[in-house]
């Protein structure tokens, strides 16, 4: 069997339609509105006259927060005398009304978008559909990854000849048998994509966490869809290295998308031997070998929730028997603090202040051991 797929941008850029924008993975209305949003989608060709097409499946990631209705338009023909569907669908002077008025001896098929559609009453080598979105709450409404099958097959096929007389298009025995079909269809489809159910780039989110559990990722809800995604296609990578500063090093800089700074007992025990230098460190890094610090800008954990998520997953990829500090790099500069020149803090030069357009505040030097004044 033959289909169209509406999977990616320019699938859909390549239709058009009214408070609604398109991207990678389908299309959203515009946030708070509540007016009616419309998309008419690109014109299918089957390459063969009078093509009975099979069914629609399709994505709602939120059905409620919008009623969608779909209309199917279908012909043998796209350019009349006077009359082109591409510019007439394209064409931005036309409203909405006037386009399905013009439409009209095209529909074939109305009703309310679902995740199967079955089209067999809906003929013609040509077909273009019609999404009108009704918004029920300020929040966007998102669609997406819509297939279009075609020709139609039909299980009464495969009936004796006395249950295929009402054959016709659309028959009560077609349609009740089509339930199965769709079921059966389903199936088919998820067992021969199961491939890409198995690869963490095209997995669904419900898949993508089907891998964590396998994975050993505990608690899979503190990852993005995107960081998710990475971990799981550099697996190897990452667990390779779990228990070690690479591995700690790694995790952070997924979660917080900076490498934070790892500071190890042995990393300062050469300053052992001077005095000031080693209770400084001491009160800034443990004086334990069992333990190790990880410092991060503020910017990559702005709220306590995030830092509190760090820390849990830090505990879960440390060394076992080790502690973890996790220190919070405020953007000043501290005396004997956690404070580092062009990371957390720099030094800048002073200007005079200026009032005005000639008249400048004046400022004190120090020389000579004693006060200067410079007056400007």
């Amino acid at each position: 069997m033959k289909y169209f797929v509406f999977n990616k941008g320019s699938d859909y850029s390549r239709g058009y339609g009214e408070h609604i924008k398109t991207s990678a993975e389908g299309m959203v209305t515009e946030s708070e509105f509540y007016g009616k949003a419309f998309f008419f989608s690109r014109i299918l060709d089957s390459a063969e006259t009078g093509t009975i097409w099979h069914k629609m499946t399709g994505l709602i990631k939120n059905e409620d927060y919008a009623a969608v209705r779909v209309s199917f338009y279908a012909s043998d023909e796209i350019a009349f005398e006077k009359l082109n569907i591409k510019e007439l669908i394209r064409n931005e002077k036309i409203s909405l009304d006037e386009k399905k008025e013009k439409l009209k001896p095209f529909l074939q098929k109305q009703g309310r978008l679902s995740e199967n559609i079955l089209l067999h009453s809906v003929r013609g080598r040509y077909l273009w559909f019609l999404l009108e979105i009704y918004p029920q709450t300020e929040k966007p409404v998102e669609l997406g990854k819509f297939i279009v099958y075609f020709p139609a097959k039909s299980w009464i096929e495969y009936l004796p000849e006395i249950y295929r007389k009402e054959m016709g298009n659309d028959s009560f025995l077609d349609r009740y048998l089509s339930i199965f079909q769709s079921l059966y269809d389903d199936v088919s489809d998820q067992i021969h994509n199961l491939v890409n159910c198995l690869e963490p780039r095209t997995a669904d989110l419900e898949f993508l966490e089907w891998m964590a559990s396998w994975l050993d990722v505990e608690e899979p809800y503190m990852w993005t869809e995107e960081q998710l995604r990475y971990l799981l296609e550099h697996a190897m990578e990452f667990y390779a290295a779990r228990g070690t500063k690479k591995g700690v090093e790694l995790f952070v800089e997924l979660y917080t998308g900076e490498k934070p700074f790892v500071v190890e007992w042995q990393d300062w025990e050469i300053y052992k031997d001077l005095p000031i230098q080693k209770k400084m460190l001491e009160e800034l890094y443990e004086d334990d070998p069992g333990s190790f610090t990880v410092l991060v800008r503020e910017e990559c954990v702005p709220e306590y929730k995030d830092y509190q998520t760090l820390l849990r997953l830090l505990e879960q990829m440390k060394p076992v028997q080790m502690e973890v500090h996790l220190i919070i790099l405020k953007p000043y500069i501290f005396a004997d603090g956690y404070s580092y020149l062009g990371v957390n803090s720099t030094l800048g030069q002073y200007e005079n202040a200026v009032i005005g357009e000639t008249s400048r505040i004046a400022f004190a030097t120090i020389a000579d051991g004693g006060e200067k004044h410079e007056e400007h």
